[in-house]
C-alpha cells in the first residue's frame, strides 16, 4: 500500500467517507490515480477529473472536489460530502508533505546502496584498525583497502617525522622496484606537503600531478592526498572537516601523517566524494594513531613506576637495619623519599663494646640522581667507617672517593658522622655542613653538633674533628633540613625549633623508637595533605 492509500484509508476510517486522490499530468496517462479508498469510489471519479469544470461536475455527482498539491504537481480530491470541510483541508496539506518524505527516504536509501562500498570500507578499516596498537603494522592493508575502494593503482602511506621535518613512507602500493623517499616539509610543490600544510585534502589533475608526485604520478595520472588527522568528535562520509590532535611549537595544527593515491583505473579525476571518503579514512587512521601514542605513553609511565618503585626497595634495603648497633646501642632511623627515591641516608656502625659509629647524610636535590649519588655514598661510608674510627678521617676518605661522582653532577652532600665512645665518656664528631645534629641530655638539654666545614663537593680541604662530653643518659639525634623545612598546604614551615621543643619536652625514658615516632607524627600532622618538598629523615642512637 502506497503512503497516499494508507493516508486516505486512515481518512475513510476516521469519517466514514470516501476519497480519491488524482494527480492531473500534460503527458499520457491522464489523469493518474494516486490513491483511493476503494476502486468504485475511484471509478466513480475518473471521469470528473478530465471535465472542463472539475468542481461543477462534482457537485452534479453529489461530490467535493478539492485542488491540492501533489508534490509533483497538481491534482484533484474527490471527497464524498460532510460537515467537517475543514478536515478535506488538512487532507489536501498532508499530500505534499508525504509525498517529501517518501522522496527523501527513497533518495537516502539509493545512497545507501550506492555507498555501500565506502561503508564496507569504513567498517573494516574500523576493524582493522580496532585490533592493534601500532598502526604500522596494518598500514599496508589498509592502503590496498582503501585504493581498490576509490580505484588508484599507486599509493603512499606518509608519517610526520618532526625530528627529521620530512614526511615518511611506511606503507607503498603499486610502486614495483621503485623506491619512495622521504618529502621534505620544505618542498612547497609536493602534493602530500601542501595536504600536510592545509591540514585538508589536495587534487591535481594528469597534467600537473608529475610535479606535484614524480613517483606515484609516473607518465601522469590525477593525484589526491589526504592530511591525517584525529578530530575531536565522531566524523563521518558526510562530517566536516577534522581537528587535528598535535599542536607545534607555534600553535599550528600538526597533522600525524598525509594518505596519497593516484593512477585511477578508469584514468578520469578523484571526486568530491573521493576526497570525502579518504578524509573519513584519515580520520580514523589518525585517531588510531593519537591512541597508539597514548598507549604507549601509558605502557612507559607504567613501567617507569614500577621501576621507581623497585628503586624504592632497593634503597631502603640499602640502609642498615637499626638492630646492627646492639647490644651496647640502642637506635631508630627512618627515611622517607619526597619522590620514590631520594638522596638522604644514614649509617650506624657498631665499631666495638664501647664504640657506636652514626653518620647522616643529605645529597643535594631529590629524585633518583640524588638516589644514584646517595647510593655511592653510603658504600663508600660504609667501607670507611670501618677502616677508620676517627670520624675527621673517615670523612675525608668519603669525600675524596665521591670527588669525581660530585664535581660532574654539581651536587653536594651535607654529612654529619660521629663516634659514641662510652669508655672516655666522649662524643667525637666531623660535621661537613649538616645543620640538625644534637646531642639530648637526660634534663632536655641539646647541644648542636656545629658544622665545622661545607658539604662535601664544595672543597677539598680535610674536615676538622671535635670533641665534646657524653653522659650514660645522653642521646644522639639527627635529622635533614627535610624535617625542619617541612610545609604545609599553606607553604608554612615546620621550623627547627618546633622539632627541638618536642625532643627536649620528651620524657628521659622514651625509647629511641618512641622518639623518632613523635618526631615523625608532628612532621605528618603538620604538612597534612601537602606533598613532599625534600626526604625526611631522622636518626635517634643511645647507649642505655
Amino acid at each position: 500500500m502506497s503512503e497516499v492509500a494508507a493516508l486516505l484509508a486512515a481518512f475513510h476510517e476516521a469519517t466514514g467517507r470516501q476519497a480519491a486522490l488524482w494527480e492531473r499530468r500534460d503527458t499520457p496517462p491522464h489523469p493518474v490515480l494516486l490513491g483511493g479508498t476503494s476502486a468504485e469510489f475511484a471509478e466513480r471519479t475518473e471521469a470528473g477529473v478530465g471535465a472542463w469544470d472539475v468542481s461543477a461536475w462534482a457537485r452534479g455527482q453529489g461530490l467535493q472536489a478539492h485542488l491540492v498539491n501533489t508534490g509533483e504537481s497538481v491534482g484533484w480530491l474527490m471527497v464524498e460530502p460532510g460537515d467537517a470541510p475543514e478536515t478535506d483541508q488538512f487532507l489536501g496539506r498532508l499530500f505534499p508533505l508525504i509525498h517529501r518524505l517518501a522522496h527523501e527516504r527513497d533518495g537516502a536509501t539509493t545512497e545507501l546502496v550506492e555507498r555501500y562500498e565506502e561503508i564496507n570500507l569504513l567498517y573494516a578499516i574500523g576493524e582493522l584498525l580496532g585490533g592493534t596498537t601500532s598502526v604500522e603494522s596494518v598500514a599496508d592493508t589498509l592502503l590496498g583497502e582503501l585504493a581498490a575502494t576509490v580505484g588508484a593503482r599507486r599509493a603512499v602511506f606518509l608519517q610526520t617525522n618532526r625530528h627529521a621535518h620530512t614526511l615518511t613512507p611506511i606503507a607503498t602500493l603499486g610502486l614495483g622496484d621503485l623506491d619512495y623517499t622521504p618529502v621534505s616539509l620544505e618542498a612547497q610543490e609536493h602534493i602530500a606537503v601542501r595536504a600536510y600544510r592545509s591540514g585538508g585534502a589536495c587534487t591535481v589533475d594528469a597534467g600537473a600531478a608529475p610535479a606535484a608526485d614524480p613517483i606515484l604520478a609516473g607518465r601522469g595520472a590525477a593525484l589526491m592526498a589526504v592530511a591525517i588527522t584525529r578530530p575531536s568528535t565522531g566524523l563521518g562520509i558526510t562530517g566536516t572537516f577534522p581537528v587535528p590532535s598535535r599542536r607545534g611549537a607555534d600553535g599550528v595544527a600538526v597533522p600525524l601523517g598525509v594518505l596519497v593515491l593516484a593512477g585511477r583505473h578508469n584514468g578520469t579525476p578523484f571526486t568530491a566524494g573521493d576526497r570525502k571518503l579518504v578524509a573519513a579514512v584519515s580520520t580514523q587512521v589518525g585517531t588510531a594513531m593519537h591512541n597508539a601514542t597514548l598507549v604507549r605513553a601509558a605502557v612507559e609511565r607504567q613501567q617507569f613506576q614500577r621501576e621507581m618503585q623497585l628503586a624504592h626497595e632497593l634503597q631502603l634495603k640499602l640502609l642498615p637495619s637499626p638492630t646492627v648497633v646492639q647490644p651496647e646501642a640502642r637506635a631508630a632511623a627512618r627515611v622517607v623519599p619526597a619522590e620514590s627515591v631520594g638522596g638522604d641516608f644514614f649509617l650506624l656502625a657498631r665499631l666495638d663494646r664501647d664504640r657506636t659509629g652514626v653518620l647522616i647524610g643529605d645529597v643535594s636535590g631529590h629524585g633518583y640522581q640524588s638516589a644514584l649519588v646517595m647510593a655511592l655514598a653510603l658504600s663508600a661510608a660504609a667501607i670507611h667507617v670501618q677502616a677508620a674510627f676517627d670520624p675527621s678521617i673517615a670523612v675525608d676518605a668519603v669525600q675524596r672517593s665521591l670527588r669525581d661522582e660530585l664535581t660532574s653532577t654539581e651536587m653536594s652532600i651535607a654529612m654529619c658522622y660521629a663516634v659514641i665512645d662510652s669508655r672516655a665518656g666522649e662524643l667525637r664528631y666531623a660535621n661537613a655542613g649538616h645543620p640538625h645534629a644534637f646531642r639530648l641530655g637526660r634534663d632536655g638539654e641539646l647541644t648542636r653538633l656545629g658544622a665545622v666545614a661545607p658539604s662535601i663537593g664544595f672543597t677539598e680541604d680535610p674536615v676538622e674533628e671535635c670533641v665534646v662530653r657524653w653522659r650514660p643518659d645522653d642521646r644522639l639525634v639527627f635529622f635533614t633540613d627535610g624535617v625542619s623545612d617541612a610545609r604545609d598546604q599553606q607553604g608554612r614551615r615546620l621550623g627547627e625549633q618546633a622539632v627541638l621543643d618536642l625532643l627536649a619536652a620528651a620524657p628521659p625514658t622514651a625509647t629511641p623508637d618512641e622518639l623518632l615516632e613523635s618526631v615523625f607524627a608532628q612532621v605528618e600532622a603538620h604538612v597534612g595533605r601537602a606533598p613532599l618538598r625534600d626526604d625526611w629523615t631522622v636518626v635517634v642512637v643511645d647507649r642505655p
